[in-house]
């Protein structure tokens, strides 16, 4: 990884040809325009961005695949502009995740607006899929409307931004501050009225029909990750092996929404009582 993160740091052309090759590969692409956002700034990340976004274009107008999940991938890209220079003008990364969230769900709601057709058609995909499914089960199955459908666009706009910014930053840390990515990771941690903030708004959002609920739900996201640094934390200062790790990502993959609840009540535990000081403080007692 330090090989390819050297290489895009050499110059525009090579950062702006790994970001084009980079899009058949998960992350390199929207890593490589974070990396170099945050180690050059907007201007020339966007510039990295329009040759990422290219395949997408042209896989548009001649693909088969659903327009408007090529569309969405795009909005990733650009989010990742935006993501990753909150973060290189803030460092602060309760800040910037609550930026990724936003930002998805604007995102999310302009490609509603701009490219309805493109979202209906996906929906009448979706719709004529669970009909099928409804008959060959013998019960009736909902397919998600439209505005369930741009919740989950917005959910994997802000996840993927989150993700690949991750990769950024360790790319960057690899480079200029060996060891620095984890220091900063363990430290992710919302501040109280932040973290009282997105409870309250995942809260009321359980008032809310089905449809809009998971919308809310992004509130959980800036928890979710505050959980997993503390996790991280935790393991190392404890000196836990890294199965431990591996025991939560199972977890997560299998049985999601208890383990992503367990987590978001630990990064709001956390943002009140800073738990990685009673960690430290037990480990040296």
């Amino acid at each position: 990884m330090r090989a390819l993160a050297e290489f895009i740091m050499r110059g525009r052309m090579q950062a702006c040809l790994t970001a084009l090759l980079g899009s058949f590969f998960p992350f390199v692409s929207p890593a490589t325009i974070g990396l170099v956002t945050l180690t050059k700034g907007s201007a020339e990340g966007a510039l990295v961005a329009l040759w990422a976004l290219l395949p997408l274009v042209v896989g548009y107008f001649i693909s088969g695949a659903t327009p408007f999940l090529t569309i969405v991938s795009g909005l990733a890209l650009v989010n990742m502009v935006v993501v990753a220079n909150v973060l290189r003008q803030t460092v602060t990364w309760s800040v910037t995740l609550s930026g990724a969230v936003i930002a998805g769900g604007l995102f999310a709601g302009v490609s509603g607006v701009l490219f309805g057709a493109d979202l209906a058609s996906v929906v009448l995909e979706i719709d004529t899929v669970f009909e099928k499914m409804s008959q060959q089960l013998d019960q009736s199955m909902a397919a998600p409307s439209g505005a369930m459908m741009l919740a989950i666009s917005a959910w994997m706009i802000a996840l993927s931004t989150i993700a690949s910014l991750f990769v950024s930053r360790w790319w960057q840390a690899i480079l200029y501050n060996p060891g620095g990515f984890q220091q900063e990771f363990h430290g992710i941690r919302l501040e109280s009225k932040l973290g009282l903030s997105l409870a309250v708004l995942m809260g009321a959002g359980m008032l809310l029909p089905d449809d809009y609920r998971f919308w809310v739900q992004l509130a959980s996201i800036p928890l979710l990750i505050a959980g997993l640094a503390l996790v991280h934390y935790g393991v190392k200062v404890k000196a836990k092996g890294r199965q431990w790790l591996v025991f939560v990502y199972l977890g997560l993959i299998f049985y999601s929404p208890i383990i992503m609840v367990l987590l978001v009540l630990v990064g709001l535990a956390d943002s009140f009582m800073n738990l990685r000081t009673r960690l430290a403080s037990d480990t040296y007692r």
